[in-house]
């Protein structure tokens, strides 16, 4: 998970049942810039204590890229994920050239609902949590798979 996929998660109150739903590595990078780097603020200390309780991974990563994106890539294919979970359209344009397989934030929420981690009603309200931080293309199309999921 990238660090602008994380803030999101945690500003829209999703982080403890992503956490709970989701194997979730961050690298060290995007440790850096959401904990680190944040000082006292209080979304670094929830991401803080996540990891500290385990929820949350920081990968053991031996290359030290800078920016959280590209730490995020050089994690992915070092090891063995299933999706990189990001909502910055310039990465999500690199992953797809690469044919990597990504996760949004409102996607997450549409999965929890799949694996049955949250109800429908409580995957239309935490779609609402995240609609200021999202594209309205976003928001719309997962909302209408949340709304039609069982029909799918």
């Amino acid at each position: 998970m990238d660090s602008d996929c994380l803030i999101k998660v945690v500003k829209s109150s999703l982080k403890e049942i992503v956490c709970r739903s989701f194997a979730v590595t961050i690298p060290p990078a995007v440790k850096r810039e959401v904990v680190d780097e944040a000082g006292e603020q209080p979304d670094a200390i929830l991401v803080m204590k996540n990891i500290q309780k385990k929820l949350l991974t920081v990968s053991a990563s031996s290359k030290s890229a800078s920016k959280g994106e590209e730490a995020v890539f050089e994690v992915f294919q070092s090891s063995r994920y299933d999706a990189i979970c990001s909502d910055d359209k310039r990465f999500i344009k690199r992953l797809r050239l690469y044919g990597i397989p990504y996760m949004t934030p409102a996607v997450l929420v549409a999965m929890m609902l799949k694996k049955a981690k949250i109800s429908e009603e409580e995957a239309l309200a935490k779609l609402e949590s995240l609609a200021p931080m999202i594209s309205d293309d976003e928001y719309l199309t997962v909302k209408a798979f949340l709304k039609n999921w069982r029909r799918s």
